[in-house]
């Protein structure tokens, strides 16, 4: 046997013992397959393929078949049989062997059927896409947009595909107001734009400061948390600046002064500050600052506190976040679900909804911590129960939780999951930030906004520039959906490309 054929022979049975692999963990999985309705179960069979393939290290495999000119099933996440069969085939004629029959048998429109659950997914999610640009934009509505018609009227005009209401915010008389504007909007310019409203979930705030409603810590300074209603404030001090008692601020959370440890971490609004647990009882927390972003941070109410390194024994759903579902089950298309992490949070909410008789909300799936990231599959294949189904890659939170040296390489790893599921993604958090905020957009962001095409949904949060930056954004994603399909680089026509050699034309003809 010469070594062409040897090679051959190999990289066959490779494949051929993926496909079989991928095809034993799909009937383990049965029973949850089972439980899909039939039009969204083969996106299911395909999660649970695509999950048996990254259970191996198929790099050398890849770059062999990289050598012969054919996939290297590095993008085969819509469609995993599909791909190794194709693969198989073209092997097997290069190789003049008989194609081995393989069980189930191939199916020559799984590239097209793939790609085609994952577009009527995200048109049943988000809504058609514009006749100009396939992701959609989707724009956290500010406080003031309850009394400012104009400014709803506006972000769809700009481009708005979805307005995302935030329930730890404002009120349901204030929510009614927005979606009225949004719903005047529509008729008005005929547009259609869906919303969705995010449960706030069990995520400690910081409760209500006095004074002016901020305060100053420094780095090295102690901050308490305490149990309760008392107004925060900052540290009191001696006339030679020591202090005498350090600043306090509320939490929402009281499971906070059960379940945190000294020794912990927290990170207080997306990162701006962070520390150490150092002591904690039944009604405070005594936290050192060990790192500001700024000289000194700004404590402000209602702000997120993270603790990455603590387990909370709570379901994701809240006695507010139930009290919350009765507008939102009526008012919202889209339900975020926040700080779920269990696929037993994903059922809790459904029986909320099914006992509102709101069955038919859709739910986005809010990825913000390590558990949630490590049981997606799981709540993936139960929230198919009940199509159709986002996730939101929602890298505040995930960044503290994760840590900031993973969020990029997991972001990645949930859009390939849910790719492979034919789920729809929501790019989410500073998106354009400096942009919305100061009306000029710094250079990293930007090239931030161009990789978000690669979602099928792109979250803008607040800023006095909002409308123009829903249109600059609309403007990236229509000259990056021309070069870039998820991890496809589409090859379009390059202006740049019209060149002659250099002797054709004197170097002064070039300046």
């Amino acid at each position: 046997m010469n070594d062409a054929k040897r090679k051959f022979d190999s990289l066959i049975a490779s494949l051929l013992e993926l496909r079989q692999q991928a095809v034993l963990l799909e009937r383990e999985f049965a029973e949850q397959l089972a439980a899909i309705p039939p039009a969204y179960r083969p996106s299911g069979a395909n999660l649970v393929h695509y999950l048996s393939i990254r259970q191996h290290d198929i790099r050398e495999l890849q770059f062999e078949l990289h050598t012969l000119g054919l996939s290297s099933l590095g993008r085969m996440e819509a469609y995993v049989l599909p791909t190794i069969d194709a693969v198989l085939l073209a092997l097997c004629k290069l190789a003049d062997r008989p194609v081995p029959s393989v069980d189930p048998p191939p199916r020559p429109e799984g590239f097209r059927a793939g790609r085609a659950q994952l577009v009527n997914n995200t048109v049943a999610l988000f809504g058609s896409q514009r006749s100009d640009r396939e992701p959609r934009i989707m724009v956290t509505a500010p406080s003031e947009s309850a009394d400012q018609y104009d400014l709803i009227h506006q972000l769809v005009v700009a481009g708005m595909d979805v307005l995302r209401i935030n329930c730890s915010q404002d009120n349901p008389q204030r929510w009614g107001q927005m979606i009225e504007h949004l719903r005047r909007a529509e008729k008005e310019t005929g547009s259609r734009c869906k919303v969705q409203m995010d449960l706030e979930g069990p995520n400690p705030r910081t409760g209500e400061v006095g004074g002016k409603g901020k305060f100053s810590v420094r780095l090295g300074d102690q901050l308490v948390l305490t149990r309760g209603n008392l107004a925060g404030g900052p540290a009191v001090r001696d006339a030679h600046e020591n202090i005498i008692e350090p600043a306090h601020v509320g939490c929402t959370l009281p499971e906070v002064f059960r379940d945190v440890r000294p020794g912990e971490r927290f990170f207080y609004d997306d990162g701006n500050l962070a520390g150490i647990v150092r002591e904690v009882d039944q009604d405070r927390a005594v936290l050192e600052v060990t790192h500001t972003r700024k000289e000194v941070a700004k404590i402000k109410s209602g702000k997120g506190v993270n603790f990455p390194d603590t387990h909370f024994g709570l379901p994701a759903l809240t006695s507010k976040d139930r009290q919350d579902l009765d507008f939102v089950a009526r008012n919202a298309d889209l339900i975020g679900f926040s700080f779920v992490r269990h696929a037993d949070d994903v059922n809790d909410l459904l029986a909320e909804l099914k006992l509102r008789q709101a069955e038919d909300r859709s739910i986005i799936l809010k990825i913000e911590t390590q558990l949630a990231f490590q049981n997606l599959p799981e709540m993936l294949l139960t929230a198919m129960r009940h199509p159709p189904v986002g996730v939101m890659v929602a890298r505040g939170d995930m960044g503290v939780e994760i840590g900031f040296n993973r969020m990029s390489e997991v972001q990645e790893e949930i859009l390939w999951l849910c790719e492979a599921a034919h789920v729809p993604v929501v790019w989410a958090t500073q998106v354009l930030e400096n942009l919305a905020k100061t009306g000029l957009p710094t250079r990293a962001e930007v090239t931030d906004a161009a990789m978000s095409g690669r979602a099928e949904c792109v979250m803008l949060n607040k800023g006095k520039h909002i409308v123009e930056t829903v249109q600059f954004l609309s403007d990236v994603l229509q000259r990056m959906q021309q070069h870039q399909h998820k991890k496809l680089a589409t090859l379009r026509k390059l202006s740049i490309s019209n060149v002659h050699a250099l002797h054709e034309h004197p170097l002064q003809d070039w300046l």
